[in-house]
């Protein structure tokens, strides 16, 4: 992955077959799903069918990649002191 010349934040992600491994105690940590652990299965299977291998920690990232990771996000610029 090439990374940009300007300064750039990314969104944590979490490969979807990693979270299909975990035991429900431990996904249910991890996500919410308002049908449980087997609604966020049931969805990340479907992710899986769709291409995304992977799960962005923020609902609100409006700039994936391919597999569905972060692409990144141009950083804000700090205020001059």
């Amino acid at each position: 992955m090439k990374l940009p010349n300007t300064p750039t934040t990314f969104h944590i992600h979490i490969p979807v077959s990693v979270l299909l491994s975990y035991g429900d105690k431990r996904l249910g940590d991890i996500v919410t799903h308002p049908e449980g652990v087997d609604g966020a299965r049931k969805e990340l299977r479907q992710m899986l069918a769709e291409g995304n291998q992977v799960l962005v920690c923020d609902s609100s990232c409006d700039n994936r990649n391919p597999d569905g990771s972060c692409a990144g996000h141009p950083a804000a610029k700090p205020e001059a002191a």
